[in-house]
C-alpha cells in the first residue's frame, strides 16, 4: 500500500489526485454533456473540496493503528536469533532522492504562485487605470483590454462600445459567485500543479460558468438569436486566465451547440450517482489495514503461553502513540520496522516487568538510550528503552509487575516514552496481541 511506501505528506497528495481523477471521470463520460449546469457546477466543485477531505478518513480497523506525533522511528533492536544484544546504528540523513523530490514539488509551488501573481497584478493594474461605473448592481470598470471579462467581484468591459449581452453575461458571473469556484479551482491547482487532470477539471468548471452565464443571459430577455450572433462574432477571440470568467472563453463552439440543444430529461440526473462506487472503492482502498494478531508467521494468542502485563506501572497515565509494524521513518524519509510498541508518558512514570525473568541486559545505549532486556524463558524476551533511570542491574531476578526503571528521554528519542518489545527466539513480533490489556 502506498500508505507504506511513500512519506505521509506524499501519500495524501496521491490520495488527493485519485479522488480528483474519480470525480472527474463520470463527468467527462456521463455529466458534461448534460444540460443540468448548475448541478455539473455543484459536482465539480464539491468533488474538489471532497477530494482534499476524503483522504483523511482511515476507516474501521480491528483495533487502533498508532501513529507516531514527533518520535523518532527505530531500528530493529534484534537484528538475528540467537543474540540478544542490541545492535544500534546510527540514522543518516534524508535520501538525495527524496530531497529531490520535495525540492521539484516546492518548485512547482512557488512557479504557480508567482503565475498567479502576476497574473493578478496585471488586472488589478488595469482596475487602477480603468474608469469605475456600475450596471444594475455589479461593478463594472472600462479599461483598455481587447475582451470584456470578470475578475472576482469586477466586470472588465472594453471602453468602446459593447453589446448589451456581453454584459449581462460577465454581470451573471458575479451575480452566481463563480470567482468563489475559481479561487478554490486554482488553490487545488497551486497544491496539485503536477497532476495533469486539474487542467481538464478547470476547464470543465468553467464550461460550466458559461453555459449558465448563458442561460442567466438570455433568460434576462435577450433574443436567443441575438444572443448566438453575439457569441459568434467574438469566436477568435478568448480569455485564459485562470482567476477570470469572459465572455470570451475558448469553448465558444460548445456553448452555441449548448444553448440549441434539447434539455436533458431529468431521469438523466441519475448518473451523478455512479460517481459513488469509484469513491467507495477508492476509500476501501485507502482505508489502512491492522490486525494484532499473526505477525509475523502468523502467530495466535491461544497458542502462546505467555500473557504478560502493562509494562506501565499501575494508576499512572500513559498513551499509545506508535504501533508494531512498517512504517515511515520520520527522520529518513523510507519505509522501516517498527519493532515494538511506543507508551508516552510523563518522565519519572514507573516502568515495570511485563512477566518474571531474568534481568539480562540493563546499560546505556546510544541508540535506545537506557535499556533493560528480561528474558522470561527460554522463548520469550521483552525490552523497555529510553529509560530516565534503571532500578535493575544484569543478573538480577524480577517477578511481574516490579519496577525496573522510569520512563524517560534517552537515547534516540524526540520525547518522554517507553519504547516496549517483545521477543520470541530472539525475533520481534507484535506485543499487542500478548497485552490482555490492550485488546
Amino acid at each position: 500500500m502506498i500508505n507504506d511506501i511513500l512519506p505521509p505528506p506524499a501519500t495524501y497528495l496521491i490520495k488527493v489526485c485519485a479522488y480528483v481523477l474519480a470525480f472527474y471521470c463520470p463527468f467527462s463520460l456521463l455529466l458534461r454533456h448534460t444540460t443540468f449546469f448548475t448541478m455539473n457546477r455543484i459536482f465539480l466543485v464539491s468533488g474538489l473540496l471532497l477530494s482534499f477531505v476524503l483522504p483523511l478518513y482511515t476507516g474501521p480497523v480491528p483495533h487502533a493503528i498508532y501513529k507516531p506525533a514527533s518520535l523518532p522511528g527505530m531500528d530493529p533492536l534484534f537484528e538475528t536469533a540467537g543474540s540478544v544484544v542490541p545492535t544500534a546504528s546510527e540514522p543518516g540523513g534524508l535520501p538525495d532522492i527524496t530531497m529531490l523530490f520535495v525540492a521539484i514539488y516546492f518548485i512547482g509551488v512557488v512557479l504557480r504562485l508567482i503565475r498567479v501573481s502576476v497574473s493578478v497584478a496585471g488586472i488589478m493594474r488595469l482596475r487602477r487605470q480603468g474608469d469605475r461605473g456600475s450596471y444594475d448592481g455589479v461593478r463594472v470598470v472600462r479599461t483598455d483590454s481587447a475582451v470584456a471579462f470578470t475578475f472576482l467581484r469586477d466586470v472588465f468591459l472594453p471602453k468602446y462600445a459593447v453589446d448589451p449581452a456581453i454584459l449581462r453575461h460577465e454581470a451573471a458571473h458575479v451575480r452566481q459567485y463563480h470567482w468563489v469556484d475559481l479561487l478554490i479551482a486554482e488553490a487545488a491547482s497551486i497544491v496539485l500543479w503536477f497532476n495533469p487532470v486539474m487542467i481538464f477539471y478547470k476547464r470543465a468548471l468553467k464550461q460550466q460558468h458559461e453555459y449558465l452565464a448563458d442561460s442567466s443571459a438570455i433568460a434576462s430577455g435577450i433574443e436567443a438569436g441575438k444572443y448566438l450572433a453575439a457569441i459568434g462574432s467574438q469566436v477568435e477571440r478568448a480569455t485564459s486566465a485562470s482567476l477570470v470568467s469572459g465572455f470570451h472563453f475558448k469553448s465558444i463552439k460548445k456553448r452555441i451547440n449548448m444553448l440549441t440543444r434539447k434539455r436533458t430529461p431529468l431521469f438523466a440526473s441519475v448518473s451523478y450517482a455512479t460517481v459513488l462506487p469509484m469513491i467507495l472503492f477508492a476509500l476501501t482502498a485507502f482505508a489502512p489495514k491492522d490486525f494484532p494478531e499473526g505477525r509475523p508467521g502468523g502467530e495466535q494468542v491461544s497458542q502462546d503461553p505467555v500473557s504478560l502485563g502493562l509494562p506501565i506501572g499501575k494508576g499512572n497515565t500513559y498513551t499509545l502513540e506508535s504501533g508494531y509494524g512498517e512504517r515511515m521513518h520520520p527522520v529518513l524519509g523510507v519505509k522501516r520496522m517498527h519493532t515494538g510498541i511506543d507508551f508516552a508518558a510523563e518522565a519519572g512514570v514507573p516502568v515495570v516487568s511485563a512477566e518474571a525473568g531474568t534481568v539480562v541486559k540493563a546499560e546505556f545505549l546510544k541508540m535506545w538510550g537506557n535499556i533493560v532486556i528480561v528474558r522470561h524463558n527460554d522463548t520469550y524476551t521483552t525490552s523497555y528503552s529510553h529509560l530516565k533511570s534503571m532500578d535493575v542491574r544484569e543478573g538480577d531476578e524480577v517477578t511481574k509487575g516490579q519496577v525496573i526503571g522510569q520512563v524517560g528521554n534517552t537515547g534516540l528519542s524526540g520525547k518522554n516514552h517507553l519504547h516496549f518489545e517483545l521477543l520470541r527466539n530472539d525475533k520481534a513480533i507484535d506485543p499487542v496481541a500478548y497485552l490482555p490489556a490492550l485488546r
